[in-house]
């Protein structure tokens, strides 16, 4: 089989939500206002997120220790090998933003197309957000549309997630293994999908699909 794994990052590749974290630490607390709005589908997200980002006051500086001291799945690395070795694609599409994406990857060793927001620092500790891959039919109203993003071609498309925004990829994957939020959203649709709680799941759930065995002994070692 030819599969295309489409990842989500916060909360699936990370184990926080990177946003909530800058938010917590360097916005005004009324982003908890504009969350709310979104949780209870007043908004989208991306709506949400302009507003969020614009409560933001931090330095790059400040920015960049919360971003070092972000923790992921500690399988996530062998997960990315293993499916490269294989034959699959991987790929992260994230309505998250490419200012946290991006140094974490880097900071783990893992080099992914990556479809997600952008930030952008202005002044001394302002910080913008820019939707360059947003549409005006996006049913979520999302930051990213992430049926449009994500592009499996004539592979099997895997997606996995945990989010609020991995809700309409999931009517459209072939295959989904789902924690979190997107687990209970497929339990409530009769949706099928794969439980897992981390990367440790995915790596076994994979085992059956690999033809060869020397090949995941390699890759463990």
């Amino acid at each position: 089989m030819r599969f295309h794994f489409v990842v989500s990052f916060d909360g699936t590749v990370t184990l926080e939500d990177t946003t909530d974290v800058l938010l917590g630490q360097f916005a005004d607390p009324f982003w908890l206002d504009v969350e709310a709005e979104w949780l209870s589908g007043r908004i989208g997200s991306r709506e949400c997120l302009a507003r969020q980002m614009a409560l933001l006051r931090a330095t790059p500086q400040q920015f960049d220790a919360v971003l070092a001291a972000s923790a992921i799945d500690p399988d996530f690395a062998t997960f990315v090998n293993l499916a490269r070795h294989s034959g699959a694609t991987v790929e992260i599409v994230s309505d998250g933003f490419d200012r946290c994406i991006l140094p974490i990857l880097e900071r783990a060793g893992v080099y992914l197309p990556v479809a997600s927001n952008r930030l952008r620092s202005e002044g001394t500790d302002e910080w913008v957000a820019e939707f360059h891959a947003s549409t005006g039919y996006c049913r979520s109203a999302s930051g990213i549309c992430k049926c449009r993003a994500a592009n499996a071609g004539d592979r099997l498309f895997v997606l996995i997630g945990a989010g609020r925004s991995d809700f309409c990829l999931a009517s459209r994957a072939d295959i989904v293994l789902a924690k979190g939020q997107l687990a209970a959203y497929c339990a409530e649709q009769n949706f099928p999908f794969e439980p897992m709680a981390c990367f440790a799941d995915v790596l076994e759930w994979y085992q059956p699909f690999l033809a060869k065995t020397k090949l995941r002994s390699a890759v463990y070692q």
